[in-house]
């Protein structure tokens, strides 16, 4: 009888640690692939619009509280929202629609607070601004609700080990 409880105890942890991963997966790839997207903005902000002026700022703004703050709102959106819900097309198309609204909104407010600090080029360059953020949000979210929610992506993210 203890041997018996002793497999069920041991075989409930094992699928709570693949379940756990599972809905890890979308915190984990947002918050990577927003990081990533926000290191090339701020890489394009030191380039060609306010240099290394006030560097400790725009690099707690853009890797730290929208890198990490964007990714981490679509990985809990996505595992509320999608995961266990939907799959294949309807899940991409339920990951496209989330991130519009949380990229935009972030794009946005992005926007408003550049008009104050003029690090990333909102005042001169408006449309380039906001169509960079949206263009990014839509890739992303495609790419990451392939990524996600296709048999093929998943295959891939356990490949490099996500």
């Amino acid at each position: 009888m203890e041997q018996t409880e002793q497999d069920s105890s041991s075989s409930t942890i094992i699928s709570a640690q693949k379940r756990r991963q599972y809905y890890l997966r979308p915190m984990k790839l947002f918050i990577g692939s927003s990081i990533g997207a926000e290191l090339i903005f701020l890489f394009i902000s030191i380039c060609f619009f306010s240099g290394f002026k006030d560097i400790f700022y725009k690099i707690l703004w853009t890797l730290f509280f929208c890198g990490i703050g964007m990714g981490s709102t679509m990985g809990t959106l996505i595992n509320i929202f999608i995961t266990d819900r939907y799959f294949n097309s309807k899940a991409i198309f339920g990951t496209l629609i989330l991130g519009l609204i949380v990229f935009g909104t972030c794009n946005v407010l992005c926007f408003r607070l550049d008009h104050h600090f003029d690090y990333y080029g909102a005042i001169k360059y408006p449309v380039f601004f906001l169509s960079k953020g949206f263009v990014a949000g839509l890739l992303g979210s495609l790419i990451n609700g392939y990524l996600l929610f296709n048999a093929n992506g998943q295959k891939l993210l356990i490949k490099i080990g996500l």
